[in-house]
């Protein structure tokens, strides 16, 4: 902390009868936002001056200075400045208050201390040091931190940094302050979100820097890259100007020492500003440097500010770490955060060997370990470790760099264990390094030395899972590290798909999503594997995890711009022959991606597109729930996911005897959603409860149909419901509404805390349940009590069957068809089901969607460029070729077919074993199915070209054939996409008319029936 010092010793120390200097707000002129770029923007201008004299007189005016000491220390700072800009971006008031703070330095110097002045008020501040690395560190980070303290998004920041002539002195001003109104006239980058200066930038741009930002937003919109210019001056300094999306953190310090990197090259000024929509612009002029070097530091310009302030951060700023050397501990981390092993103990065996007998039991144990062991080594305390011995640092990133060897790993572990013992280290603190060796060792391909990069890609070994007692292991997974997010990827098959999630956190829930992240993508990717029993593609999904200090809600443009990075960054890694690409796997992949939480509407058309503007020659397929002008087929707009859920409520109704217009129905997700508004439209239940984000609505004598249907037509959110069209016990309360009471007298406090806890509370009641609409694991053992009409009712009670002979009416539910993803956990199932409840899980309940999207995908495969627009390309629904319309009926019709194949084979089961939980019926199911693939698929059965023909031939729609014959899709279409269509299809009929008990001798006897098939099918 800075020693302060009185004002008499002030004084005393430079000559000064009294007082310490006074100062007034040092706003920032960025008039110059040609800052050491005058000779670039004003080279024809005369250089600026100023009154000394009358510097000299604002000093002493009150008698209190040593006017010689004023006089000498007033030229020698306006010498030291006048051949830049600075004299151009300060007015005569500021330029005195620097002064009386260099004064304040000097005085500070003369007695000993440091050569530094610090002023800071509510919105500017100014920083005074001699111009050496440490201290300039010290400053720098001041006036970084200052500016992102401001969390006023109607603020923006300015910082400038000037270097004496005599290269003694630095100073750094920083300002926050209000944007410019819009010019009229003013022909902006992006009308939708006009890009305004701050107030003063607005008054002091100068045209030709205008033009320059002008520039860069433009090329930023469409850029997942920072964009920069590069341009050397006359003076033979190189100019680098940057524009970029970050958050509100200023990254001057990082920046400055990624260019103090350089050998020789040294910052002589620099500047940052923000402008309204959120663009930064940065400006530097560095001496003693090429162009071409600085060129070939940017590409690290946009992973370096990976989560700010910490450890690394400051590391590399310091210069104990090289920019490359803390991107790539910083991804180390994220990667150790998630998969750092904890110390196995007699407890953990003895735990694990008793819930080895329980239904998922080890599953959620280790869920559990892996939650406490990311609290206790979070990355907090890794940074702090890794503070303490860089060096440990240095020696595995040269590993990493060199490519990594089994011998250079073991040497490098058995230094850090020695180490850490000498100095008495806890176990943990090797772990965490032996976690990062481990990185080194599952990388099996990377992008990190690739020059343009949006983000860090990494496809890793997935066996190491195994060791972390994950109950299955995938085929693939990449970890993902931008500036901005993180993320993963993961596939259980070669051949797989699922959607992509973006993860945005309110602050407070940061922390905790940033926790589960990784194993909330796993969960998601196995469910989907499950499944896609009816499709060629296994199970995958995506995640994409924004940090909260960039982003805490939705915006379209951030969004976008970050889902393409991921993009860009899997590109990277699937794209053959990718120059900077290491690429240890040596095998071609192909991977779908499908939309999901944030990433829907247009983002799948926009991957689309960037991905055949980078040259992958899937591009038709890389994404599915397109744009139909580009082939999409959306799933809202034609119920796809609707279509399996409808069928699996309607067989249930068959079996039981029950008429659908009688039962009472409530539902989460509302008419503003995909599958809440096609469920809505689709029914014929007594809706008496519904929930979505924006509201809660009940109406015990079913909610009016008419009014929803509209809702549900327009896709407009029950916020909008008419309040006119319910009855006097009906009620609509809205999520921001506080003390309400309700028409049974009720007392709401909490209109949010209403919507949250809905699905337990009475005004849910109700014979069947659809979630549509939630976050994962809303109903968990924890809570699932509350599903009875029953005082006490517990999950585990429930699970060890208390409750098992409960008459219908005790339950809140008598049946549940959970169409959104993981909205009960699987324990809360089958506590239910033992309840009495029948329950079909999602896995098989929502299938609809990946069965539209598998299709979409098989056409994109099929159809040649020129076929794929004539004939899929869509302007409307009703503007559609005949040709689509056939195909999306097709697709409808066999959505309906896997839904009924598959509730026969459950209920078939059921009857045969009626204490069976028709989950686990389920999960044995697909289990067995995607067991079967497997097994055909590391076989050598696919080598038959007439079973594969015969088996193409039943797939495909007959639409499609009509276009592209059997032998033109087994030219067009991937050998492994081939084989996993023919794995799918046998395995999945098989399953289905044999069951969960049938055996080698059935499979036998099925596979003889499907050669005698083959055989007649060769002869025609």
């Amino acid at each position: 902390m800075m020693r302060r010092i009185s004002a008499q010793t002030v004084a005393a120390a430079v000559g000064l009868a009294a007082a310490a200097p006074t100062t007034r707000q040092a706003v920032v002129h960025l008039a110059a936002l040609n800052f050491g770029a005058a000779r670039r923007f004003n080279s024809s201008g005369a250089p600026a001056s100023v009154d000394r004299a009358a510097i000299i007189m604002r000093i002493n005016k009150e008698g209190v200075f040593d006017t010689k000491i004023v006089e000498s220390l007033v030229n020698k700072y306006v010498n030291g400045f006048e051949k830049t800009t600075y004299l151009q971006n300060f007015t005569l008031e500021e330029i005195t208050s620097h002064v009386q703070g260099l004064l304040t330095a000097e005085a500070r110097f003369r007695m000993g201390d440091t050569f530094e002045y610090v002023h800071e008020d509510a919105h500017s501040a100014f920083y005074i040091c001699h111009n050496e690395p440490k201290t300039k560190l010290r400053m720098v980070r001041k006036m970084a931190e200052f500016v992102s303290l401001n969390e006023d998004l109607t603020l923006g920041s300015n910082t400038l940094h000037y270097v004496s002539e005599d290269r003694n002195i630095a100073i750094y001003t920083a300002v926050t302050e209000g944007f410019a109104k819009e010019r009229q006239g003013e022909q902006h980058v992006n009308p939708k979100s006009p890009a305004l200066p701050t107030v003063t930038a607005d008054r002091q741009l100068n045209e030709a820097t205008r033009d320059l930002i002008r520039g860069l937003l433009r090329r930023q919109l469409t850029s997942v890259f920072p964009v920069f210019d590069i341009a050397k001056s006359d003076d033979g300094h190189v100019h680098f100007t940057m524009a970029t999306t970050v958050e509100r953190t200023n990254y001057v310090a990082s920046l400055l020492a990624i260019f103090q990197e350089i050998a020789g090259a040294e910052v002589v000024s620099s500047a940052s500003f923000t402008f309204s929509n959120g663009v930064q612009v940065y400006m530097f002029a560095v001496k003693g440097t090429t162009a071409a070097a600085i060129e070939e530091r940017a590409s690290m310009v946009g992973l370096l500010p990976n989560r700010p302030f910490n450890a690394m951060t400051r590391m590399h700023e310091a210069g104990a770490l090289t920019c490359e050397e803390t991107v790539f501990i910083d991804a180390a981390v994220i990667f150790s955060m998630y998969f750092t092993r904890s110390p196995t103990t007699d407890d953990y065996r003895h735990l694990s060997a008793i819930l080895e007998k329980e239904p998922n039991g080890v599953h959620r144990l280790n869920n559990l370990r892996s939650s406490l062991t990311q609290e206790v080594m979070s990355e907090r305390y890794a940074g702090s470790v890794i503070a303490l011995y860089p060096e440990f640092v240095k020696m595995i990133y040269e590993d990493f760099r060199l490519g990594s060897t089994a011998e250079r790993r073991a040497t490098i572990a058995d230094k850090i264990s020695h180490r850490l013992r000498e100095d008495e280290r806890p176990d943990y603190d090797f772990e965490i390094f032996r976690s990062f060796i481990k990185f080194n060792e599952v990388i099996i391909k990377h992008n990190f030395f690739k020059t343009d990069k949006a983000a860090l890609a990494f496809r890793l070994n997935p066996a190491f899972l195994q060791e972390l007692k994950f109950p299955r292991v995938p085929h693939g997974v990449f970890l993902f590290a931008g500036g901005q997010w993180r993320g993963f990827h993961i596939r259980f098959t070669d051949i797989a798909r699922g959607g992509v999630r973006m993860i945005i956190s309110k602050e407070k829930n940061y922390r905790k999503n940033k926790r589960s992240v990784f194993q909330e993508n796993y969960n998601l990717a196995l469910t989907q594997l499950l499944k896609n029993k009816d499709i060629p593609e296994g199970g995958s999904k995506g995640t994409i995890l924004v940090s909260s200090r960039y982003l805490n809600k939705f915006d379209e443009v951030r969004c976008k711009h970050i889902f393409l990075q991921y993009v860009d960054a899997l590109l990277d890694l699937i794209i053959p022959g990718e120059s900077g690409v290491v690429d240890n796997l040596q095998k071609n992949e192909i991977i779908f991606l499908g939309p999901d939480e944030n990433t829907a509407g247009t983002f799948p058309a926009a991957g689309a597109t960037y991905s055949r503007d980078r040259g992958y020659a899937a591009w038709k397929s890389f994404t599915t729930g397109k744009d139909p002008e580009l082939g999409g087929i959306p799933h809202d707009v034609y119920g796809m996911t609707t279509h399996s859920v409808r069928a699996y409520v309607t067989s249930l109704y068959e079996k039981l005897g029950l008429q659908e217009t009688e039962m009472r129905k409530f539902q989460t997700g509302g008419p503003d959603g995909d599958l809440g508004s096609n469920e809505v439209l689709r029914s014929k239940e007594k809706m008496i409860g519904m929930v979505d984000i924006s509201a809660s609505l009940h109406d015990p004598h079913g909610i009016d149909r008419t009014e929803l249907n509209r809702l549900a037509h327009h896709r407009l959110p029950l916020r909008e419901f008419n309040r006119s069209k319910l009855s006097k016990e009906g009620f609509l309360v809205l999520t921001e509404d506080r003390n309400i009471t309700l028409p049974d007298r009720t007392f709401v406090e909490d209109g949010a805390r209403l919507r949250d806890e809905f699905h337990f509370l009475k005004y849910s009641d109700a014979d069947i349940f659809v979630p549509c609409g939630g976050r994962p694991r809303s109903v968990t053992l924890e809570n699932v009590g509350r599903f009875l009409k029953v005082p006490d009712a517990d999950g585990e009670s429930m699970m060890a069957g208390k409750y098992a002979n409960l008459p219908p009416e005790s339950l809140k539910f008598k049946l549940i068809v959970e169409g959104a993803n993981l909205f009960i956990s699987q324990d809360a199932r089958l506590a239910l089901e033992r309840c009495g409840v029948v329950l079909i899980k999602d896995a098989s309940a929502n299938k609809g969607g990946v069965t539209s999207s598998s299709l979409e995908v098989f056409a994109g495969l099929c159809l040649s460029d020129e076929e794929h627009a004539k004939y899929m390309s869509a302007k409307s629904e009703t503007d559609a070729p005949e040709f689509y319309k056939k195909y999306v009926q097709e697709i409808l019709d066999r959505v309906e077919e896997n839904a009924k194949l598959e509730f026969e084979a459950i209920w078939r089961e059921g009857e045969k074993n009626p204490q069976q939980p028709k989950t686990l019926i389920a999960d044995a199911l697909s289990s067995k199915n995607v067991q079967i693939r497997a097994n055909m698929l590391s076989s050598d059965i696919f080598q038959s070209k007439d079973l594969v023909r015969y088996v193409m031939g039943e797939y495909a729609p007959k639409t499609l054939k009509e276009v592209v014959p059997v032998d033109v899709m087994l030219q067009r279409v991937p050998e492994n996409y081939q084989h996993a269509i023919c794995a799918m299809w046998l395995a999945s009929r098989y399953v289905y008319q044999t069951g969960i008990d049938s055996n080698e001798f059935d499979f036998f006897r099925y596979m003889t029936e499907i050669n005698n098939q083959v055989v007649k099918s060769a002869k025609k």
